[in-house]
């Protein structure tokens, strides 16, 4: 089982560290050398990894007065969480692990491309919904321009956000086990008032079973472009070069943790489409894509 930091993790730093292990102490590793961590997991288990990550995260929050010293340990952190995700351990609580390591780490695009890749598994996760929104609040924006408005996704409110399939399931079955009980009830009585329950208990059976169908095909279509985050400000045009015109007047950049639809790729510009449905092109090499 996943040990979680959840949202409590990203609290560490507000709270005091006595009686917390002396990070120096540890000499197994140095958390800024990534290259050495990769030769210390490559034959640890996940219960190894799970430990050295939260013991570079506590690292990080015993820094927490300096950023100079905690970032390489939450970047150390978050590296751990992220060779945990390769290895298949997907649950909301590593992936809400992983966003806030790269957060606290000052890495504000990669955390958002965790939240994403941690509502692809768990899209239900009330948690991971409310840090996504918090980063995306983040994103610094002009004060002065609409780039928010057409930038910024809007919280998706559907009934897969609202519930696991296996609460579905379950209402589902609670529903239809209540149909049947009310017609066994109309045979024995004859009464009327019986079949009605019934017949609203399949009604309902019949709406939920529409919402998730919808919610299924509104989600393969969402899903059939591949998510990117802007990782810095980019250049945003209405071509494939530096030569075309900007795409939004006034605007000539998109600021890191902008997130988009990516639609084609030609040489070293991809094409991408914001949450409004305006469509650019940006470099390349400025946006950082989700492996869902």
């Amino acid at each position: 089982m996943t040990v979680g930091l959840g949202i409590f993790g990203a609290m560490l730093l507000a709270f005091p560290h006595n009686g917390w292990s002396d990070p120096q102490a540890d000499s197994q590793s140095d958390p800024a050398d990534i290259s050495r961590l990769t030769e210390l997991v490559r034959d640890s288990s996940l219960a190894e990894l799970q430990s050295r990550a939260m013991r570079e995260f506590e690292s990080g929050s015993w820094f927490r007065s300096d950023a100079s010293k905690a970032r390489p340990h939450f970047r150390a952190a978050a590296w751990l969480y992220d060779e945990l995700w390769r290895r298949g351990l997907r649950d909301p609580a590593l992936a809400l692990n992983r966003a806030h390591s790269r957060r606290l780490a000052g890495d504000l695009p990669a955390a958002i491309v965790a939240l994403n890749e941690g509502l692809a598994a768990a899209r239900w996760d009330r948690p991971l919904q409310i840090a996504l929104e918090d980063a995306r609040s983040a994103v610094a924006y002009p004060t002065h321009s609409d780039l928010a408005t057409l930038c910024r996704p809007a919280p998706k409110a559907t009934i897969g956000t609202r519930m696991s399939p296996i609460e579905g399931q379950l209402i589902a079955g609670v529903v239809w086990l209540a149909a049947c009980c009310f017609i066994t009830r109309f045979v024995m009585t004859r009464g009327a008032g019986w079949l009605g329950f019934a017949g609203l208990c399949l009604a309902a059976l019949a709406v939920l079973g529409a919402c998730w169908m919808h919610d299924e095909l509104t989600r393969d279509d969402d899903e059939s472009r591949s998510l990117v985050v802007v990782i810095h400000d980019a250049q945003f045009r209405r071509g494939n070069a530096e030569t075309f015109p900007l795409r939004l007047d006034g605007q000539s950049r998109l600021p890191q943790g902008v997130e988009a639809r990516a639609l084609t790729r030609r040489g070293e510009w991809v094409q991408i489409r914001l949450a409004s449905g305006v469509i650019g092109w940006v470099p390349e090499k400025a946006i950082l894509k989700t492996n869902n």
